[in-house]
């Protein structure tokens, strides 16, 4: 008996040891609120035609307002082992009913093994670095909510959604190096890349999607003094499926492939990059074949409480939300689509933040004389916390 009672009292002494060795979780909440106004234009100009309905009743200027809520947690292991928490809302994909929605929300691990993300988050497309911008974003911002998705193509420098939450399966290796070279490897799964929450592919969905979409990334940083340097390619798979048992609209597997750099020098930000689509979406039983691809350059520069940026994007591919305007089909490919960005930002205290905009673009199309000209001129107001 005395035994028993000894041996028990050791397992609770060694539990109670653990337990005191391991730190409590902590919850923090977070967010931001952020204003803008925005003053826009956009032509569509038709072969022979002088006026179009698609803008003759677009107005010229409107505000709006993005929030997000982010809540983590976090906890440590008594075998050094950290692990956690975040779900962000925000309404940034539900403007037209401006109602709160879930963005990520996912759970994770980290330790010397690297770190496991688990859930509905970004892919390790977040690694690739491109044209540098501030505040806003220019070419790779918020320009894109003051334009029409029928009329202009929504390209953005890594081609495809950098902020799409399909749940997944996320993997980054250890930063392996030494104090003035470093490299991380990702990796991420994703089964069904329509689906996020509870949305479980049963069956075929309504619309072509992916499945099985890979997503890898390698981010190298050197420290080559006074310059340090970043180099990031990327390359992700996806199989094409069709909405139906008919394969009529199936879509083409796809490779996409790409690399950005960024030099860093006294204040300065040097960067660009380039992404080549091949066949992402485009459907397998149709002519759809042409180039896909998009580039970025641009220069930062930032100093005491205020950061300016310059950056121009390039890009070319197929986007079928585009209406064929009158024409055929094939009016929905763009050949060229260029984007100029002019933007600063003023901090005036711990999370506040002034900004400006400017994004002047145009778009042709396959159809000869049909384009689109516009700009956003944009101010706002954000308040992070």
């Amino acid at each position: 008996m005395r035994k028993i009672l000894l041996a028990t009292s050791a397992l609770v002494a060694l539990t109670g040891a653990a337990q005191a060795a391991e730190s409590p979780i902590q919850v923090t909440a977070g967010g931001f609120v952020d204003f803008r106004g925005a003053l826009f234009h956009e032509s569509v100009k038709l072969p022979g035609v002088t006026a179009n309905s698609a803008t003759a009743a677009r107005r010229g200027g409107d505000f709006a307002t993005e929030y997000g809520l982010n809540f983590a947690a976090e906890g440590k292991a008594a075998g050094g082992i950290d692990y956690g928490a975040m779900v962000v809302l925000n309404n940034r994909n539900n403007n037209s009913t401006d109602q709160v929605q879930m963005d990520q929300a996912y759970v994770w691990m980290s330790g010397k093994f690297g770190k496991v993300l688990m859930g509905d988050a970004h892919g390790v497309t977040d690694l690739m670095v491109m044209a540098p911008t501030v505040g806003e974003g220019q070419i790779d911002g918020s320009y894109t909510y003051f334009t029409d998705a029928t009329t202009l193509a929504q390209f953005q420098p890594l081609y495809v959604d950098g902020l799409e939450n399909s749940t997944k399966f996320t993997y980054y290796t250890p930063k392996v190096g030494n104090a003035n070279h470093k490299v991380q490897l990702g990796v991420s799964y994703t089964p069904d890349y329509m689906a996020g929450g509870m949305d479980v592919a049963l069956y075929r969905s309504n619309i072509a999607t992916y499945r099985d979409v890979i997503e890898t990334a390698i981010q190298y940083t050197g420290n080559f003094s006074p310059v340090n340097v970043v180099v990031s390619p990327i390359v992700a798979f996806g199989s094409g499926e069709s909405s139906s048992p008919s394969p009529t609209n199936e879509l083409r597997d796809f490779t996409l492939w790409g690399v950005g750099a960024q030099a860093m020098y006294a204040g300065f930000t040097l960067g660009g990059s380039y992404v080549d689509a091949g066949h992402m979406n485009t459907e397998k039983f149709s002519t759809e074949t042409k180039d896909q691809n998009v580039w970025t350059l641009g220069l930062k520069y930032e100093f005491d409480k205020v950061a300016v940026a310059t950056n121009y994007m390039n890009g070319q591919g197929y986007y079928d939300l585009i209406n064929a305007n009158g024409g055929a089909v094939a009016t929905q490919y763009v050949k060229r689509f260029e984007a100029i960005g002019l933007g600063a930002t003023y901090t005036w205290f711990p999370g506040l933040t002034s900004a400006a905009d400017a994004v002047f673009f145009e778009q042709k199309r396959d159809t000869e004389g049909l384009k689109n000209i516009g700009h956003v001129l944009m101010l706002s107001q954000k308040m992070a916390f």
